[in-house]
């Protein structure tokens, strides 16, 4: 067989028994997977304990009131994490990375370009939880009079960088290893905040607050369903670790619909009780900021290396002889330059924009494409061939996946570009049909369908990719 073109390694030593437990391209095989149902249900469970998730439901809280708060969060929650998780049973089927799975999609080098927004990303993201944790640690230690030391650095560059990389510097397995002990913990913070509202404030006086009505529930369905696919380009990353596709499934929706949905009601209850969208007010009037700096600097732990991980792997994919290690260690560092600019709050917006906008169709052609048009058969040798191979399309790029992608781009625009407050983004043409459809689910149903029918119809450069696609046992 040829030697590969994409690996540099014979497709006959993709299938052996892979011990390096993900810090390589190869696809892991059944026996070598570790993470069942209830493990990954920790893991996705975790990964969305964040501060965003707090923050969601205090964006549409005052708008709606504490019942309309409670129905949006529960119907958006269920319906946005749906996508993702479907998502990831490429890779739990197969083992492989998400960009990997995405040659089939978009060609072995338009995947690329999902990597390019991943990592880019990910210098935010992890560079905004970063300073989070800064901010959290310092305003703790100040208060107990402790103000020698440059504690935002300690804290931001410790919490945020330095442990994440050390955990997958040693192996990725040491994410799973901390959310079965960790999570538990930081659900428990959640219900405790809870708790402390209803029993201060009561639900008769929770209930009676009036909705301002500044935005409409449909905007607020939208703003649950655009967070929720922000986890689009990293599930394919984690779920290659599981031990099946209906594990895979099952964790991924329940874990992080179950956080998004107990988070976003905690936030939403707490800034109608304290007139503030800041988690760390909620915190110092329920009286607990320690327990409070614990529960942050131990999910910036926990999403900060799953972040990086995503971004590593992902850049192996563009340079499969880069090793692991190196990696994980260069790709923090862009991150340092966000931890002392911008804010969370500040750029919550800008956030849903950027996730409803591109990351939102580019995943809706690779739904249809996988789901539809292949029906979950891939050639997997295939994914790791290069010119010549299934997936090569035109020159390593599909043209038709990039053209759905550009005009599913534009109907996003059309229908919730009015929400945006990215200025050069904002249009006001279909703020009357968002009314009625929203703007993400209504896209990303739309770009797998249409890739589907122009697959269906037979465009060649769809169909040269179809004969190969061969099933190949992940055991």
């Amino acid at each position: 067989m040829a030697i590969d073109d994409v690996t540099g390694a014979s497709p006959s030593e993709i299938f052996p028994s892979s011990s390096d437990y993900g810090e390589g391209l190869l696809p892991i095989p059944g026996i070598d997977r570790y993470a069942g149902t209830g493990l990954m249900f920790w893991l996705w469970c975790g990964g969305n304990i964040l501060l965003t998730t707090f923050v969601l439901g205090g964006y549409y809280a005052a708008a709606l009131g504490a019942v309309g708060m409670i129905v949006v969060t529960f119907a958006g929650g269920l319906i946005g994490n749906l996508f993702p998780s479907m998502s990831g049973l490429r890779s739990a089927r197969y083992g492989v990375d998400e960009y990997v799975g995405m040659r089939s999609t978009f060609g072995t080098y338009g995947a690329y370009v999902g990597i390019f927004m991943l990592v880019v990303i990910n210098f935010g993201w992890v560079g905004i939880l970063s300073s989070i944790a800064g901010n959290s640690g310092a305003t703790v230690m100040h208060a107990y009079h402790f103000s020698n030391f440059h504690w935002y650095t300690i804290f931001a560059l410790g919490c945020g960088i330095v442990l994440p990389v050390a955990m997958l510097y040693i192996s990725p397995k040491t994410v799973f290893t901390l959310v079965k002990f960790t999570v538990p913990l930081l659900i428990l913070f959640a219900l405790l905040l809870l708790w402390k509202q209803l029993s201060h404030f009561g639900w008769h006086y929770i209930a009676a607050i009036k909705p301002n009505h500044s935005v409409s529930w449909q905007y607020a369905i939208e703003a649950n369903i655009a967070y929720a696919v922000s986890w689009f380009p990293y599930m394919g990353a984690w779920n290659r670790f599981a031990k099946s596709e209906k594990g895979a499934f099952w964790g991924a929706w329940l874990g992080l619909s179950f956080i998004a949905i107990l988070f976003a009601v905690v936030g939403g209850i707490a800034t109608l009780t304290t007139g503030s969208g800041d988690p760390s007010v909620w915190a110092a009037k329920s009286g607990l900021g320690v327990p409070a700096l614990g529960i942050i600097i131990l999910s910036t732990l926990i999403n900060n290396a799953m972040l990086l991980y995503c971004s590593t792997m992902g850049i192996k994919t563009a340079f499969p002889k880069a090793n692991y290690h190196w990696v994980v260690g260069l790709v923090a560092l862009p991150s340092i330059f966000f931890i002392y600019e911008g804010t969370l709050q500040n750029n919550f917006n800008t956030i849903l924009t950027v996730v409803g906008a591109l990351i939102a169709p580019y995943w809706g052609v690779a739904l249809g494409d996988y789901f539809l048009l292949r029906r979950q058969r891939v050639d997997l040798v295939g994914l790791y061939r290069g010119a010549g191979g299934p997936f090569w399309f035109k020159r390593g790029f599909n043209p038709v996946a990039f053209g759905v992608w550009g005009v599913g781009v534009l109907l996003w625009l059309f229908l919730g570009g009015w929400t945006s407050s990215v200025t050069w983004l904002h249009f006001n043409s279909g703020e009357h049909v968002f009314t009625y459809l929203t703007a993400t689910a209504p896209v990303i149903i739309f770009c797998a369908l249409a890739y589907w029918a122009l697959g269906a119809m037979g465009v060649s450069t769809i169909a040269k990719s179809m004969p190969a696609a061969v099933e190949v046992s992940k055991q």
